[in-house]
């Protein structure tokens, strides 16, 4: 392969290019927003959604719903990423992003347990459900497009811009949850406010939704059209040889990429509101918010770094590094947390946002030049999300580990090392699946 290709593709920044960035931007944060929010609050959701009972338990209850319900991501990126082979990316992200913003604001017309008892969580599930197909969906027609717009010299660090909307998502959730409880209280937010604040996501929604409608088809996109090279089963050629190879190397590094994620975005909340963190909720919320700001640079400094190191390259030394410094590193968070150090616990979570979330910063480019242009949303889409299918049970791995392996470490209430031991698995994983694929930097996106 050659490593100067100016030519495949766009040779320079163009208006086209810029709404190509910013959408995929703005869908992602909106993926994070919703995400997070789930996560973040989930204290207060335990308590709108479940009988007055153990907080932790009530919690782990909230996380599990979220974790069943991205079961679903796969789906929504098998229908949507055949539809993107086959009708065009641009098509696909205005239904995705139309989806995705009206099913998570839905969630603010939920009945609470006091109303309905049990029904209430059963509808937040199915409403999840929904969210999560639609997500899923999102990034199958989203990363290729912008990718597919993007210079050959501009990738790396597009793509850690692309995919560090989604640590954004994460920051602005966490900024806006703050404003919310300084205004209306933890109290009011368990009340009455958490409606409001599920509301909020039909923003990013309206705004990336008017920039899609105004876009172009990629021009590799439109050629593969004009060529007459649309696959009539995309999806179904990915299991099919010689590409079925490279569709499981991807889902054995999205595996331990999604448990590299939610060691930052479900468990860091978690050990810094319980017991025997001393913080308060507001507070939490406060450190937790730096920690997602590292995260979106160090999404974007990783993905740059991947075009003058190499994609596979760098996620392999960083495997490494990271399997080292894991425990280290939620040992102090949780210590922090426990003696009231918010600088030593904000410390803490700069540097696990930085390595949980630096990795994904490659992954818009790398999986858009794993598979080629015919087949790039199906491969693309449904890789990403494959990594679910084993890396989405974190909310079962993390209990499991607690309860019977690591409680008289982790202390009854907190999960720290456990989740530094899910960090660990993780970097084996994504260690693994790097060495078993090619370097990918210099791969032609045209067919």
């Amino acid at each position: 392969m050659g490593k100067h290709l100016e030519s495949d593709g766009p040779s320079s920044f163009s208006r086209d290019t810029v709404k190509a960035i910013i959408s995929q931007f703005l869908g992602f944060l909106l993926d994070a927003y919703d995400l997070t929010m789930i996560l973040t609050i989930a204290p207060v959701l335990a308590v709108v959604l479940f009988p007055p009972s153990s907080s932790l338990l009530a919690t782990f209850n909230v996380i599990f719903a979220y974790s069943l319900t991205i079961i679903f991501r796969p789906l929504g990126s098998a229908i949507f990423g055949h539809l993107g082979d086959k009708l065009g990316r641009r098509t696909d992200l205005i239904i995705t992003v139309l989806g995705l913003g009206i099913t998570s604001a839905l969630t603010a017309a939920l009945p609470t347990y006091a109303q309905v008892g049990i029904l209430s969580y059963i509808l937040f599930v199915i409403i999840r459900i929904g969210v999560g197909i639609f997500a899923g969906g999102e990034y199958a027609a989203g990363h290729p497009f912008a990718m597919e717009w993007t210079p050959y010299k501009w990738r790396g660090f597009i793509s850690g811009l692309v995919q560090g909307g989604f640590s954004f998502g994460s920051m602005l959730t966490a900024a806006v949850l703050s404003l919310f409880i300084s205004t209306f209280g933890v109290k009011g937010l368990e009340t009455y406010a958490w409606r409001y604040l599920f509301l909020t996501t039909l923003i990013p929604a309206v705004i990336a939704l008017a920039i899609r409608l105004s876009m172009k088809e990629t021009p590799i996109f439109s050629d593969l059209k004009a060529q007459n090279k649309i696959r009539k089963s995309p999806f179904l050629d990915l299991f099919r040889k010689p590409y079925r190879r490279d569709f499981f190397q991807v889902m054995l590094f999205m595996t331990g990429l999604f448990f590299y994620s939610y060691s930052l975005f479900a468990f860091v909340p978690t050990i810094l509101e319980h017991k025997p963190s001393v913080f308060s909720l507001s507070t939490a919320n406060h450190i937790y918010t730096i920690g997602t700001v590292a995260a979106f640079f160090g999404a974007v400094l990783f993905g740059t770094l991947t075009q003058i190191v190499g994609r596979r390259r760098l996620a392999l030394i960083w495997a490494v590094i990271t399997f080292i410094v894991s425990i280290p590193m939620y040992y102090m968070l949780m210590y922090g947390a426990s003696i009231g150090n918010v600088a030593i616990a904000t410390i803490a979570v700069i540097i696990i946002g930085i390595i949980a979330q630096g990795p994904w910063g490659m992954i818009p480019i790398y999986l858009s030049e794993r598979f080629k242009a015919s087949m790039r949303s199906s491969g693309l889409g449904f890789g990403y999300s494959s990594g679910i299918f084993l890396g989405g049970w974190f909310s079962i791995y993390v209990p499991l580990m607690h309860e019977y392996l690591f409680k008289s470490i982790d202390t009854p209430t907190n999960v720290w090392f456990s989740t530094a031991v899910l960090l660990m698995i993780g970097a084996v994983i994504v260690g693994i699946g790097q060495y078993l694929g090619p370097e990918t930097l210099g791969t032609r996106l045209s067919e």
